[in-house]
């Protein structure tokens, strides 16, 4: 199952594509922002929000995306414009018959983190952990988005594969073990363990 997770916004928007294989683990795809042209006037940009969010559908071909909820902006023109570019959004994937779904940064946070407050450096870390890559360089919009991929993807594993007969690896089963008790120890303080690949590489 491939999903493309996305960080809206009408002045950079975040997507991230990630893979969830039958034996639950997760692989990323790509990752990215788009950058909007904000002299432009709001209608522009959205167009050019769609154009791009339907290129990378084409491109990488995911079956499945989660979209960032709305959040309670204290300025009410942000939040509409947010809203906005959720609809863009929405509207395009349904078009391109993706299964839609949506999570809340904070529940994205907390499924990935163990903790639904935790900041985007933090979150980036945990991303180029989890996936074995280097993100330094990408915005914390896409890095968000990659998140948001995974967030969904974890918590709908056991549901999506729940009727396949094909049995885990015991070198796979190891790794969601292992990833299991990593998200357990990043609930407490006092962990020593800074990262889900020294973890790994521990075990």
């Amino acid at each position: 199952m491939r999903i493309i997770g996305i960080d809206p916004g009408t002045r950079i928007a975040g997507y991230g594509v990630v893979d969830l294989s039958e034996q639950k683990s997760l692989k990323a795809i790509a990752a990215g922002a788009w950058k909007l042209d904000v002299q432009k006037e709001l209608p522009p940009r959205l167009a050019t929000l769609a154009i791009e969010f339907r290129r990378v559908v084409e491109v990488y071909k995911p079956s499945h995306m989660c979209l960032e909820l709305s959040f309670l902006a204290d300025n009410p023109r942000t939040a509409l414009f947010l809203g906005h570019a959720r609809g863009v959004i929405l509207s395009e994937a349904h078009q391109l018959g993706l299964v839609i779904s949506e999570i809340s940064a904070t529940s994205a946070k907390k499924i990935i983190s163990g903790n639904g407050r935790a900041e985007k450096a933090a979150i980036a870390k945990i991303m180029s952990s989890m996936l074995g890559f280097n993100f330094d360089k990408l915005p914390f919009d896409a890095t968000d988005a990659l998140a948001i991929a995974c967030a969904d993807a974890m918590r709908n594993r056991d549901q999506v594969f729940a009727n396949s007969v094909v049995p885990l690896s015991e070198k796979s089963q190891a790794k969601v073990n292992i990833l299991n008790e990593w998200q357990k120890r990043k609930k407490k303080s006092n962990t020593r363990i800074t990262n889900f690949a020294s973890l790994l590489k521990a075990k």
